[in-house]
């Protein structure tokens, strides 16, 4: 039996945070790809005319940024500006997120016959494309750098984010799935209803 070395054991426990800080910005970035997506097809969407659709897809974006929006409130924000030497990065993304909420309210209040709907779903597209280029851009680098707790933030980003999707009716393949595109169709003919 050999004794594990202090430099052995400290070399995989930073291969095993890199990996965790690996995963949570993964996490992080596959909702924004997600997002970014949804904001494509509903343009497609409505230019066809397919307002049945436009409707799920905002509905979608909605359930997803709000999930998304509370894991980095609650748990990924307050990390990152202890991390961080430029705390307005992550008091700017706060404000942001405020925003992002009132208009997230406001489709959720309205509907596709309101002239102002589309208007509202095209300024959130722009609200979140922005802020997805700075945390991306500015916040995911300058914390690739720094020291936290990332495998204690992964289980935490993931057992909340399932608590979120649950509350909401949500599925990992109702995350992934877009209404507008052939996989949801098809897999949604394949449930149960």
């Amino acid at each position: 039996m050999t004794a594990t070395t202090p430099d052995r054991s400290r070399s995989t426990s930073t291969k095993i945070s890199k990996s965790a800080q690996q995963q949570v910005i993964a996490l992080l970035k596959d909702d924004h790809k997600r997002v970014k997506k949804a904001f494509r097809e509903f343009e497609k969407a409505d230019e066809q005319g397919d307002m049945e659709s436009c409707a799920k897809l905002v509905k979608q974006v909605c359930d997803e940024l709000e999930v998304h929006a509370k894991l980095e409130e609650e748990l990924f924000y307050p990390q990152a500006r202890e991390a961080l030497k430029e705390e307005e990065l992550i008091d700017e993304a706060e404000v942001e997120h405020k925003s992002l909420k009132r208009l997230i309210a406001d489709l959720k209040a309205g509907s596709p016959d309101d002239p102002r709907w589309k208007a509202s779903f095209t300024v959130l597209a722009e609200y979140v494309k922005h802020h997805v280029r700075e945390e991306e851009n500015e916040i995911f680098p300058q914390l690739e750098k720094a020291k936290l707790d990332w495998e204690g933030m992964l289980e935490a980003l993931q057992t909340r984010k399932a608590e979120l999707m649950k509350r909401k009716g949500m599925t990992s393949e109702t995350a992934q799935a877009s209404p507008h595109s052939k996989t949801s169709r098809s897999a949604s003919r394949s449930r149960p209803h």
